[in-house]
């Protein structure tokens, strides 16, 4: 990192630590990540809100998933990578021996860049987290999340005639939409999407990106995307990350329109990323 680079990162680093919200569901305060000797996060600082999307943009490397990955500890299955630092939901902290991760994963599902659907059926894909997690005390009410969940995720409708036909039978932006109606069928409190539509085309991109606006009603969302267009449509506030740090968050339409800091500027302006 360049002289001129550093300084400006440590002039903002008390104003980016104090960009807080009124009603935050998950706190981030002071994270570092580590993958053996290397750092990845530098004393991240960032709130996500109840009814709230947050977009987390920058270039590729920059630490964006990387952080994402912290706030439902998916990086504990990465054997060198060490976090510090204090991230809670509600108050309880995500990293404290008494948080179990799995319970941990089903308050705070994770929608990732790639479709997954089980090799299952669609029906299944929906039923197996309240099957696991014991929601559900008999078939009709099993049916009843499945159709619930489909429903919010704009799915049913596509796939109530062929609820056992395989989830990959369905195409791309649907096998999305069934991830989504995955995560959700566990009441979860928050929603992670790491590039939730990069591998998606423009119509199935439009529908999920819609999703994403409706869902916001429910839940906390933090999204990683690479496409700022995307940032300025789905969210509310958007945080920039360069190098691992946290460079500038706020209103999304401010962040675009008048950011605070250089970096931002430069990037948001095609400059560099």
């Amino acid at each position: 990192m360049s002289d001129a680079a550093k300084e400006a990162f440590d002039a903002l680093k008390e104003t980016v630590g104090r960009v807080t919200v009124d009603d935050p569901k998950m706190q981030a305060q002071n994270v570092d990540v580590f993958y053996g000797d290397k750092q990845a996060i530098y004393d991240v600082t960032l709130d996500v809100a109840k009814n709230e999307v947050v977009a987390m943009i920058g270039p590729s490397g920059c630490g964006k998933s990387t952080f994402l990955r912290c706030l439902n500890r998916m990086n504990d299955t990465i054997p060198s990578c060490k976090v510090t630092g204090d991230i809670t939901l509600e108050g309880e902290s995500l990293y404290s021996k008494d948080m179990d991760p799995v319970l941990l994963r089903a308050r705070v599902g994770m929608v990732f860049q790639k479709p997954n659907p089980f090799a299952k059926s669609i029906y299944d894909n929906v039923a197996y987290g309240p099957k696991i997690h014991g929601l559900a005390n008999n078939r009709a009410e099993l049916d009843d999340i499945v159709e619930s969940s489909l429903q919010r995720a704009g799915l049913f409708d596509e796939v109530k005639d062929r609820l056992t036909a395989p989830g990959t039978s369905l195409s791309g932006g649907q096998q999305q939409r069934l991830c989504i109606a995955r995560t959700i069928a566990v009441s979860p409190e928050v929603i992670l999407m790491d590039e939730p539509c990069s591998a998606l085309d423009p119509i199935a991109t439009a529908r999920i990106e819609e999703l994403i606006d409706e869902l916001r009603e429910n839940y906390a969302i933090a999204i990683v995307t690479h496409s700022m267009q995307q940032a300025a449509r789905v969210s509310q506030r958007t945080a920039y990350f360069h190098l691992g740090k946290l460079v500038e968050v706020g209103e999304t339409k401010r962040i675009f329109t008048n950011p605070s800091h250089e970096l931002t500027e430069n990037y948001i302006t095609g400059r560099f990323g």
